[in-house]
């Protein structure tokens, strides 16, 4: 069964984690497709959500990845792009 979106990178179920991930670090809930720093995060959460993101994933991800990549949609399609290429 493929539980992959391919419009949204990770699995669904990858996906609804980085989503409530999201929403704990900025204490909101979070749209996938809008800009997580305008809806709360901030350089601590960008700490906590990268640190969070190499638990779950085993990726290390950067302040830079995450300005270039600011939404879940974005941010998801990113790691399922490292864990494919194994970076």
């Amino acid at each position: 069964m493929d539980r992959t979106d391919p419009r949204q990178g990770l699995p669904t179920d990858d996906r609804a984690w980085l989503l409530d991930t999201c929403a704990a670090i900025t204490d909101q809930p979070v749209d996938a497709d809008a800009n997580l720093f305008e809806q709360g995060l901030t350089s601590l959460g960008v700490v906590r959500l990268s640190g969070a993101i190499q638990r779950r994933h085993g990726l290390r991800l950067g302040a830079v990845d995450l300005h270039d990549h600011p939404t879940v949609t974005q941010l998801s399609a990113l790691i399922e792009e490292r864990k494919e290429s194994g970076v």
